[in-house]
């Protein structure tokens, strides 16, 4: 779920759902409707409510909320979340993995920060000009380089900006020969002197991060550079080793982001999850999860105890074919696996959502478009062509 302006100056709540059905999880947009009047947590539960009540939607079949973390969305009092909360029993919430990775990283040191603006005010020097573009590309052919062109990223998803600068790195001859040929004041900085994830994928992927940040942490501090190829490869190529004071600073800000990670990434939610880990390893379990009652374990027994349940299905569709078999642990195992881990889903409906209603198109209503931009249905247009008139002359 989230909101956000459209051209006409609009607050829009998009809300995307996922439910099992039949033998897989499917996503689907719920509603992409304008709020009448602010933005508020009580302006966007009174939307939603009116629309679950014109549906005839149970609240009680909400299980989770994902969010991006605004005050109006996860207010404790007046927010959205705590709202539904109080109409859905059992209602859980879920903070975007993406906006705490961007939290995590808004504390990185003043000198990183400088150096990492730098790096994107020369790539849009580049890139949002087109002549500059195009003058770019041509003199990357011309050096025969590898790439002919910078890759830009987005703020919220801070992980690209390693594509964005290793991009940029492999380039930094070409990119400063440019610069300096337009006179950009940055360009003496390149001279001599990098949709179907669940909360275990994502939080596997930041407890492997976390490791990785206090390996590197130990490579520093003896000062090794192996960790980082491109760092080291450039101290190579200058025949230089890289000052002391740098790699103390590297040291300093890896340290600070494994602190940053470590409150937005508790060791709760891991160990919760871990309580859980059945449902992704159910084959592997030896004794009984605290997590499950008795007759779940037994049915869980029953499970790992017949082979024709073993299949390379992905682990939600896995669950959802043994509704009938096994439905309590099914049940069970489907609203752990249900709630979104980001709001990837959402942000994309809102890049559709922003591409077609443009300025040209202001009073558009959107929404009939966006559902059919969006769904994972395949439309039978044969029998929807039979069912029109082709012309009424015909």
């Amino acid at each position: 779920m989230d909101e956000s302006t459209d051209v006409a100056g609009l607050a829009i709540l998009m809300v995307i759902l996922l439910y099992p059905y039949l033998d897989s999880f499917h996503e689907d947009l719920l509603f992409c409707k304008p709020l009448p009047s602010t933005s508020t947590g009580t302006g966007i539960f009174k939307l939603l409510d009116e629309f679950f009540a014109e549906n005839s939607v149970l609240w009680d079949n909400c299980v989770d909320v994902c969010t991006y973390g605004a005050k109006a969305m996860t207010g404790k009092v007046s927010g959205a979340v705590a709202k539904i909360k109080g109409k859905a029993k059992g209602c859980s919430s879920v903070h975007c993995i993406l906006h705490q990775h961007a939290l995590a990283m808004k504390k990185m040191p003043p000198v990183k920060k400088e150096v990492l603006s730098e790096t994107v005010k020369i790539t849009n020097f580049i890139k949002s000009r087109p002549k500059n573009n195009r003058l770019f590309k041509i003199l990357c052919d011309d050096t025969e380089s590898l790439h002919t062109s910078l890759l830009l990223h987005p703020e919220i998803r801070w992980l690209f900006r390693g594509k964005s600068l290793i991009r940029l790195f492999e380039l930094r001859n070409e990119v400063g020969i440019f610069l300096r040929d337009n006179d950009f004041a940055l360009g003496e900085k390149l001279c001599d002197e990098r949709k179907a994830v669940t909360v275990f994928d994502a939080t596997d992927k930041v407890e492997g991060f976390k490791k990785k940040l206090k390996y590197w942490v130990d490579y520093i501090k003896n000062g090794s550079l192996d960790c980082f190829p491109l760092t080291k490869g450039f101290g190579e190529e200058l025949e230089s080793d890289i000052p002391a004071d740098i790699l103390n600073q590297f040291e300093i800000h890896l340290l600070r982001l494994i602190d940053a990670f470590n409150s937005y990434f508790t060791k709760g939610l891991h160990e919760n999850l871990k309580e859980n880990v059945w449902v992704v390893e159910p084959y592997s379990i030896s004794k009984k999860p605290s997590s499950l009652t008795p007759q779940e374990y037994e049915c869980l027994l029953d499970l790992t105890s017949t082979s024709k349940f073993k299949t390379e299905k992905s682990i939600s569709d896995f669950w959802c074919t043994l509704k009938d078999e096994l439905k309590v642990l099914s049940d069970k195992a489907n609203l752990i696996l249900l709630p979104f881990a980001t709001t990837y889903s959402v942000e994309t409906g809102f890049s559709a959502y922003t591409a077609t209603k443009t300025k040209y198109r202001s009073l558009l209503n959107a929404e009939q478009d966006i559902h059919l931009q969006l769904s994972e249905i395949q439309p039978d247009t044969i029998s929807l062509c039979k069912s029109k008139q082709p012309h009424p002359s015909y």
